[in-house]
């Protein structure tokens, strides 16, 4: 069975930004293929797709609010709302959503984490530790009176 290992440039004490390159090598018993590198920018991408289809998520947001509102990203920088860090070979992440008023807060925020959690670990192999959601602001949807 193929184990995976993923090796990361670590800091000081507390990983404060996004680790360089993490590594995903699969070791065949004492013969190596090769080495795969997942690039964060590629773990964004599968987090925002799994974010994207849950249910009640009005748009992926912006870390920081502005003037108290939160700020919805563009579609070509939705990866700017997941925050990554690797811990212990295990990937951490932070989200950020608004989602739609008058749905089940909890409900949906534990959705996404299970959603985010599945497709990254099936698609890489990798255990998540945490998905963190962080509800940045509700927002009433379209046909609502």
């Amino acid at each position: 069975m193929t184990s995976l290992v993923l090796a990361i440039a670590k800091r000081k004490k507390e990983v404060m930004r996004m680790p360089r390159t993490p590594a995903i090598q699969p070791q065949h018993g004492s013969r190596p293929l090769g080495k795969i590198e997942v690039l964060p920018n590629a773990i964004h991408t599968i987090a925002v797709q799994a974010i994207s289809e849950c249910y009640g998520v009005v748009g992926i947001t912006a870390p920081r609010l502005h003037n108290g509102q939160p700020i919805m990203l563009e579609p070509g920088h939705l990866n700017q709302g997941v925050q990554l860090r690797i811990v212990n070979d295990q990937i951490i992440l932070d989200v950020y959503v608004a989602l739609e008023y008058g749905l089940r807060i909890s409900e949906i925020a534990q959705n996404i984490m299970s959603s985010v959690k599945f497709s990254i670990e099936k698609m890489l192999g990798v255990p998540v530790a945490h998905v963190n959601v962080n509800v940045q602001g509700l927002s009433h949807s379209v046909g609502a009176d």
